[in-house]
């Protein structure tokens, strides 16, 4: 009778050191394919950091539009303000040589009907600045509107 009361507790903990072992490992295979990302944004006092776990994608240019469209989401926190107004639309977006990066929005990024308080030439240096710091590779963005660029 001790034999079998031990032999059961034997399986019961094999059972759950083996599911242990297939979760881990389903969590780091699905967390493989995120990730994280910094987006500073204004807030009352000066800048603030969000982090966001995205999905990570085929090629640099495919992340790096996915950040900027993230970017034009605008911030989750209502602590912090957004630095794109929200009715931008990203046109294009081509990286050369995997160092130079050129973004084309729409003109609803410096003439926009509500009232948006972040000057264009800050508005710019913070679009610039979330890039380079999440993708420090970068050497040169050029940003435009409408294919006229700022």
């Amino acid at each position: 009778m001790f034999f079998r009361l031990e032999r059961r507790s034997l399986i019961l903990i094999s059972i759950f050191i083996f599911l242990l072992i297939i979760s881990i490992s389903v969590y780091y295979i699905a967390d493989n394919n995120l990730v994280r990302r910094v987006f500073f944004f204004p807030d009352m006092n000066s800048f603030s950091g969000e982090v966001r776990r995205v999905p990570r994608q085929a090629s640099l240019e495919d992340d790096v539009e996915l950040f900027v469209k993230e970017m034009i989401l605008g911030p989750y926190s209502i602590e912090h303000f957004r630095i794109i107004p929200e009715n931008t639309k990203l046109h294009a977006l081509f990286l050369r040589n995997h160092s130079v990066l050129y973004i084309d929005f729409s003109s609803d990024l410096i003439v926009t009907e509500s009232e948006f308080t972040i000057m264009p030439s800050n508005m710019m240096a913070m679009i610039r600045k979330n890039i380079k710091y999440n993708f420090p590779v970068l050497e040169e963005i050029t940003l435009s509107v409408d294919g006229q660029t700022l």
